[in-house]
């Protein structure tokens, strides 16, 4: 599994705010389910396990919205309710395989559980390597971690990594990018280069890639893919939004899915948006399930309670309704199908626009219900998408909830 992962901060967007956004490739094998995990607050001394290793908790757990995968402890990718997001992807290493320690998804869990800013983040991944290793093998990890302020690149191998502060746009991609332009290097790592003869001892900065990585097949098509994505967001710069965004990672994919790898075995499993905006509004992110044309994105506020449908082993999830849909696309009634996700997506970016406009204009004390407005936005969406889908697959219409007249002020969107 990989991403495809963009970072825009507040000088390269349109609304002078940090934007974050991914496509997640995962063998169609794999089932994952985007969760809402409340936040915690422990006790000093508690412990978390993880395959045998006892971790100390944190204080207190942020909030987090993520992708989970099956059978898996960490996450894919996923933001926090600091506004902190981050996603990682793999690279290859000159590193042979050795113990498993973390993995990089449980390195995100981690970092989106204790991080209350970039740096934070950045500093838990840090000190967990230094203290615990990373999983030493062939491949290493490449995270991209964003806040409103600011955005990070980290790259590991092993206890190994290179900390670059990103500009105003950066790509990320399968391929380790960090040369000589780190701000940080893993302490010893230097030196161990130097003394294996992997580097000159003539002052210069370590080439981090160039020490620690490799030109194999799959580093060169991940290069091409991430020369072409920040082309476009080159060109973009100082226009980039949501709706941009939305549109280049459909159109990175559909020109470069020959250069994922193995090409045959990986699809578009789902896309990640996120605005970083003010705090004085709630936190909106987007997320989409399968391929362009036919997923559609959904706005999932954390301050709601997530609808069941959203995972992955739920009855009709909608991972398994957007998939039927995909099939129904390729037959003569295809554009039926493209027609009605485009307008429940207009419908779906219009109830978003509302209410993150009721809960600006309420913002000062006025007891705002905003849980339960989050809730039945993204309920009302859900029943929405499969109202479609039952029309578009042709199954019986759905007896639908009474509202009493108590609830009509509440529930606008309906």
């Amino acid at each position: 599994m990989g991403n495809d992962m963009v970072a825009a901060t507040k000088l390269a967007s349109a609304n002078q705010t940090t934007l974050f956004a991914l496509n997640h490739h995962a063998p169609s094998s794999v089932q994952a389910s985007l969760v809402l995990r409340p936040g915690q607050t422990h006790e000093p001394g508690e412990y978390s396990t993880l395959r045998q290793l006892r971790l100390p908790e944190g204080r207190h757990a942020a909030t987090v919205l993520a992708l989970q995968a099956a059978e898996r402890w960490g996450y894919e990718y996923g933001v926090n309710e600091h506004r902190v997001t981050l996603g990682y992807t793999s690279w290859e290493t000159r590193f042979p395989n050795q113990t498993t320690t973390f993995r990089g998804s449980d390195l995100v869990r981690l970092m989106l559980e204790r991080g209350q800013s970039a740096h934070a983040a950045i500093e838990t991944a840090i000190d967990l390597l230094s203290r615990y290793g990373e999983r030493e093998s062939s491949e290493g990890n490449i995270f991209l971690v964003a806040d409103p302020q600011e955005s990070f690149l980290l790259e590991t191998c092993g206890r190994h990594w290179a900390l670059l502060e990103c500009g105003q746009t950066r790509v990320v991609t399968d391929a380790a990018m960090i040369r000589q332009d780190w701000s940080r290097l893993a302490p010893g790592l230097a030196s161990d280069l130097i003394e294996k003869g992997q580097w000159e001892d003539d002052g210069s900065k370590i080439d981090f890639v160039r020490c620690l990585g490799t030109q194999g097949n799959r580093t060169l098509r991940a290069q091409r893919r991430w020369g072409r994505a920040s082309l476009a967001m080159a060109q973009q710069h100082g226009a980039i939004d949501l709706h941009f965004l939305r549109r280049m990672l459909a159109d990175h994919y559909t020109a470069n899915r020959n250069l994922l790898q193995p090409a045959k075995e990986t699809r578009l499993a789902s896309t990640f948006l996120v605005d970083l905006q003010s705090k004085d509004t709630p936190l909106l992110a987007w997320h989409a399930f399968g391929k362009p044309k036919v997923a559609l994105y959904f706005p999932i506020c954390l301050a709601g309670e997530l609808p069941d449908a959203f995972r992955a082993d739920a009855d009709e999830s909608i991972q398994k309704c957007t998939a039927e849909l995909r099939r129904q696309a390729r037959g003569s009634e295809g554009m039926k199908v493209v027609h009605a996700m485009e307008r429940l997506q207009a419908k779906f970016d219009q109830d978003a626009d509302d209410f993150l406009i009721r809960t600006h204009t309420h913002r000062h004390g006025d007891n705002y219900p905003i849980v339960s407005c989050a809730t039945e936005m993204m309920d009302h969406h859900v029943a929405m998408f499969r109202s479609e889908y039952d029309h578009l697959v042709g199954v019986p219409a759905r007896k639908t909830r009474f509202v009493p007249a108590e609830e009509e002020e509440v529930l606008y969107f309906a």
